[in-house]
């Protein structure tokens, strides 16, 4: 049997399980954060966009108009909740 020993340039070197986050792997970081931010409060702070259905009766809501337009507000209807039934009476 020909017993050899592997070569030293044959084998994988250990690889270190931290490696520090480099310069540019923090800069991608910091873009990709800034942009998401920026993202976010354009989405958030930028009034909706409601366009009438065309061929529809309703238009867009008056200055003070909350019922009977295209931008209105819903009436909604709170009941409160039922109390469960007790174990005794079953």
């Amino acid at each position: 049997m020909d017993d050899k020993q592997p070569d030293s340039q044959a084998i994988a070197p250990e690889v270190d399980p931290y490696r520090p986050t480099g310069r540019r792997q923090k800069l991608v970081i910091v873009a990709v954060t800034v942009a998401t931010v920026v993202g976010l409060w354009v989405l958030l702070l930028k009034p909706p966009h409601v366009q009438p259905i065309p061929g529809s009766q309703r238009g867009r809501c008056l200055p003070g108009q909350t019922s009977g337009c295209v931008g209105g507000q819903a009436d909604v209807t709170l009941v409160p909740a039922s109390t469960p039934a007790s174990a005794a009476s079953r």
